[in-house]
């Protein structure tokens, strides 16, 4: 059974996410901007059951196909993203998780799916290494209505303050999703932003010796934009 789209309009800016546990802990899969939506149109399927006469072949009206759904993937060999879908996919279909494809400002679609295979591919014209990863879709779990990204658990940091250790921010949940930003903010008697640094990770200073830090991540679509600040970090040692 091939994808096709759903007519949503999807391309720049449209999002994917899979979801692990009974209340997800959601991992954005990087890469996959252009993404179709699984075909599960309802349709006639030739079924063998167990009360059939002679076991004959039954047409069951409005079954709901299983879709089949490669993905491309920016491929980080070890990272968090890798290690998940391998480990998914040795799971196979003894764990369901939950697919999430999200337009830029569009309503948020969630299937019920587990990994069929992941794999490296090749690399893009930019030297970016690739990965597929193939989605078999059993059901829709639900049709989030589209919004302004909304934070449901804010974001954190990790790593010690101090001068020449890096800081890492998780951005936290956020439903519906968008483009990520982020802001690291020094308080030197009042929240300040510090000039260039927008990456995911931070390295403090010895100018901001004795002063806390935290970041602000923003999360943008085509609705609106939403900032929330993780909790600051203790304030930056010597090294």
């Amino acid at each position: 059974m091939s994808a096709s789209s759903s007519g949503v309009k999807r391309g720049a800016g449209t999002t994917v996410r899979i979801g692990r546990g009974p209340n997800p802990d959601w991992t954005l899969l990087v890469g996959t901007e252009d993404s179709p939506f699984p075909d599960q149109t309802p349709d006639d399927q030739d079924t063998t059951w167990q009360g059939s006469p002679n076991d004959t072949e039954e047409s069951i009206r409005g079954m709901k196909k299983v879709a089949t759904l490669p993905l491309p993937l920016q491929y980080v060999p070890g990272s968090a993203t890798d290690l998940l879908l391998t480990e998914l996919e040795e799971a196979g279909s003894d764990e369901l998780i939950v697919l999430e494809i999200t337009p830029n400002g569009g309503a948020s679609h969630q299937w019920f799916a587990y990994v069929n295979s992941y794999r490296a591919t090749s690399l893009t014209a930019r030297d970016k290494q690739m990965a597929e990863v193939v989605f078999k879709v059993q059901a829709k779990a639900a049709t989030v209505p589209a919004s302004a990204p909304v934070n449901t658990t804010l974001p954190a940091i990790s790593g010690l303050a101090q001068v020449g250790q890096v800081l890492t921010a998780w951005p936290g949940n956020w439903q519906p999703h968008g483009a990520l930003s982020y802001q690291w903010q020094e308080d030197d008697g009042g929240w300040t932003d510090i000039a260039g640094a927008t990456a995911q990770t931070y390295t403090p200073v010895v100018g901001q010796l004795g002063n806390p830090l935290r970041v602000v991540v923003t999360q943008t679509n085509s609705l609106g934009a939403t900032a929330a600040n993780a909790v600051q970090t203790a304030a930056v040692i010597a090294a």
